[in-house]
């Protein structure tokens, strides 16, 4: 009869770690997605032949909207670093912010 209240306890002691709001886990699960998103986009602008030269685009993302910052020489690699990041699922929007700078032409 003594080792009840023993097993009891042990039975017990996972429930007693602390209450947790679950609005944490949401935000905590959101922060994972928008980390794991970015980090897709990177690695697939990486892989891709038309953006991996540019190595200094800037991904980031919050709340599934994924922001691309940076410059490049063309306005089609904006574009295919814009569609790239698009097709993430975890992404709902892509804020392209990605400028174009050309070499200015000598007169």
């Amino acid at each position: 009869m003594r080792r009840f209240p023993l097993l009891l306890a042990l039975l017990l002691l996972p429930a007693c770690r602390g209450y947790r709001d679950p609005e944490d886990s949401v935000e905590l699960k959101k922060g994972i997605d928008d980390s794991n998103a970015a980090t897709r986009v990177r690695i697939a602008l990486g892989e891709d032949a038309q953006t991996a030269p540019y190595a200094a685009i800037k991904v980031s993302c919050e709340d599934g909207v994924l922001t691309l910052e940076g410059t490049v020489d063309r306005a089609a690699v904006r574009d295919r670093a814009g569609d790239l990041a698009s097709v993430d699922p975890a992404v709902r929007k892509v804020r392209n912010r990605i400028s174009v700078q050309t070499a200015s032409s000598p007169r």
